[in-house]
């Protein structure tokens, strides 16, 4: 209710002469038409005011894709969809296969260096752990089926 009453005051007074605010920023008041200092800031303070809201302005359209049809692609959408904007080879089904050929050479030599590599560190202590964690495994599982074929016989 106070806020109203005191927006109510401020409106009824009507009479109110220009402050510092409205003198930088152009209102032609005497001492701002006389005082060049004061009426070069204004000119500045207008200019950066201008050109601040026009290139936010600009880039928010950008970043949307708004000046997609002009050639003007933001780096987001080429770096979030590259089959859509970016540039990209068509692959015809000669490099296809070799492609796929070397992911499979790729796999073998991964696996390859794998084995050299259990066979260079076969008693390491990892590899030792290894080897007991999955002897215990295939122990309880050989128990399990063990008792599971003993019940069924003894079921029938």
């Amino acid at each position: 209710m106070r806020s109203i009453i005191l927006i109510l005051v401020f409106l009824l007074f009507k009479d109110v002469q220009s402050n510092s605010f409205s003198e930088i920023f152009g209102k032609e008041g005497e001492s701002g038409v006389l005082n060049s200092k004061t009426r070069s800031l204004s000119y500045a303070l207008q200019y950066l005011t201008v050109t601040g809201t026009a290139s936010y302005f600009l880039k928010q359209l950008h970043d949307n894709a708004f000046f997609e049809p002009l050639g003007f692609v933001p780096e987001s959408l080429v770096n979030n969809s590259p089959l859509a904007y970016g540039k990209y080879e068509v692959i015809d089904s000669h490099t296809a296969n070799i492609v796929r050929i070397n992911e499979k050479v790729e796999k073998m030599n991964y696996s390859n260096q794998l084995k050299e590599k259990f066979i260079r560190n076969r008693y390491s202590s990892k590899s030792i752990e290894i080897k007991n964690n999955s002897n215990i495994n295939n122990s309880e599982i050989r128990f399990l089926e063990r008792e599971r074929l003993t019940q069924r016989y003894l079921d029938d």
